[in-house]
């Protein structure tokens, strides 16, 4: 069995901690404030196809360096990584494999530069996930999980025997998961409607659902993930012909009062992924080369409107 260290005990990494857990590994879970005194009193409170359950996962607010992971799990938002991976500095000598499973396309270069002797993997999840008074509710599609490296090489041996190792220790946790050569085009396909359908929603005053009902906003969407599609291009990374049909006739599907994660941080006034989805674009533009008007446009609307965007 393995020893596990999670960073963030919010919606996935409380649900990824009860399934580890679970299926015998040594599992920490890091959690801070009042839901770590939640955690300590009733444990994991994880809602699953109906039926709740309590599940008993060791927490801490600290790693122990005595005692270095075999694999840590990244499962903070993207604007808490430098704080989460400041939690794992005192294992910086050791060598374990972190996976990042953050939206946006950053955090695992950003991992990568703090912790160099870690094997990084991206990830993404699939699957619906929701921390809710407390109880973490799965559900939806079973969860899944695909992972790899960065980066446009092989790594090395030892970094692929300690890949293999992470993805079957979830397989048989019972969250199924592929490994990939090169982790970024299916960053960037996340990130292309992340970024775009959660900011442009908003940026209308309109639910994620209501979108596509809406011409002017509908337009705009669509340019929006056509520049993504462009950057994403001229940075070297091949995306999909149909991804953006394909995303289009998801959101289609939406009910018309769905919200997005963004949006919903954003019109709370609570702090967003913003700057690493939405935000990012005009950065990712810069570095291409090209021009992102319809972001910008985004942009200056949710400004117009009052939103929190730092």
């Amino acid at each position: 069995m393995s020893r596990f260290v999670i960073i963030g005990a919010g919606a996935i990494g409380s649900f990824l901690s009860t399934r580890l857990h679970n299926a015998g590994h040594e599992v920490l879970l890091i959690a801070r404030g009042a839901r770590l005194e939640a955690l300590r009193n009733t444990g994991v409170l994880l809602s699953e196809g109906g039926a709740e359950r309590q599940v008993r996962v060791p927490v801490s607010a600290a790693c122990d360096p005595a005692t270095p992971p075999d694999h840590a799990i990244l499962a903070t938002k993207t604007f808490q990584i430098e704080s989460a991976l400041a939690l794992l500095e005192p294992l910086r000598g050791s060598r374990f494999t972190l996976l990042t499973v953050q939206n946006g396309v950053e955090a695992p270069g950003i991992a990568q530069a703090a912790l160099p002797r870690a094997v990084v993997l991206g990830a993404r999840m699939h699957g619906f996930f929701e921390l809710e008074d407390g109880i973490v509710r799965h559900t939806g599609v079973p969860a899944t999980l695909l992972a790899g490296p960065v980066a446009d090489r092989a790594t090395d041996p030892a970094a692929g025997q300690a890949s293999a190792i992470l993805a079957g220790d979830l397989i048989a946790a019972g969250v199924p998961t592929t490994l990939t050569g090169d982790m970024r085009p299916a960053l960037w396909d996340k990130f292309l409607m992340a970024a775009t359908i959660g900011a442009v929603a908003p940026a209308f005053g309109l639910k994620v659902g209501q979108v596509l009902g809406h011409p002017q906003a509908s337009a705009l969407l669509r340019e929006a993930m056509a520049e993504v599609e462009r950057i994403a291009a001229a940075l070297g990374i091949e995306l999909p012909p149909d991804c953006i049909y394909e995303k289009l006739d998801f959101i289609g599907r939406f009910p018309p009062d769905v919200t997005s994660s963004l949006q919903r941080d954003l019109e709370s006034g609570r702090p967003s992924e913003f700057a690493h989805l939405t935000g990012a674009i005009p950065r990712f533009a810069r570095q291409a080369g090209l021009p992102c008007s319809a972001a910008d446009d985004v942009i200056a609307r949710l400004r117009a409107r009052g939103l929190r965007l730092d």
